[in-house]
């Protein structure tokens, strides 16, 4: 009769202790982390890439960071030329649209890559891990003003065309702003 009693103490002293412990909250594996600059970006009329390089070098990280932003600044200037492009052609009447898309196709190419090189960095942060890699996080923009100012230089080459810059201006701005840049 002892052993049984001091077999139910037993159990009933081991459910009681893990009762206990089941009762602590646990800590959640998934942290939140912002990444820095994330603050910056494409609105109010200008174009921004954020990106990042990681490396044991400064250099190297740097480079890395530069070379993705740059990317990704071209493919989004594209994408939103691109969409101003269609936007404006469907505005035009029927007989207007397609010569003035391929018009525009062709000198979009051109001014694109001339625009992309005239990019500044605003946000340029670093950071450095525990196993010493080396991070840097990177925003380019490029206003859209400046892309048109050059897009304009590039059309007035060609007299025979006439483009409404006023209509081509609101739609390459709103494409900006709307985020059609993300498609």
């Amino acid at each position: 009769m002892k052993k049984i009693l001091l077999f139910a103490m037993c159990a009933i002293a081991a459910i009681s202790i893990s009762s206990c412990r089941s009762s602590k909250s646990e800590k959640s594996p998934i942290k939140t982390y912002v990444m820095p600059c994330s603050e910056h970006v494409s609105s109010d009329g200008v174009l921004r890439a954020w990106a990042s390089g990681s490396s044991d070098n400064e250099t190297a990280a740097r480079k890395k960071a530069l070379a993705s932003a740059s990317a990704e600044l071209a493919a989004t200037l594209t994408k939103t030329v691109n969409s101003t492009t269609e936007d404006y052609t469907s505005a035009l009447n029927e007989g207007e649209s397609g010569m003035s898309k391929s018009f525009l196709s062709e000198k979009n190419k051109i001014t694109v890559e001339k625009t992309l090189s005239g990019a500044t960095i605003v946000c340029d942060r670093w950071n450095k891990d525990e196993n010493g890699q080396y991070t840097n996080y990177i925003v380019l923009e490029l206003k859209g003003q400046e892309y048109l100012k050059a897009l304009y230089e590039e059309l007035s080459k060609e007299n025979g065309n006439a483009i409404d810059k006023e209509l081509l201006e609101e739609l390459f701005i709103k494409n900006i702003n709307s985020g059609n840049n993300d498609k």
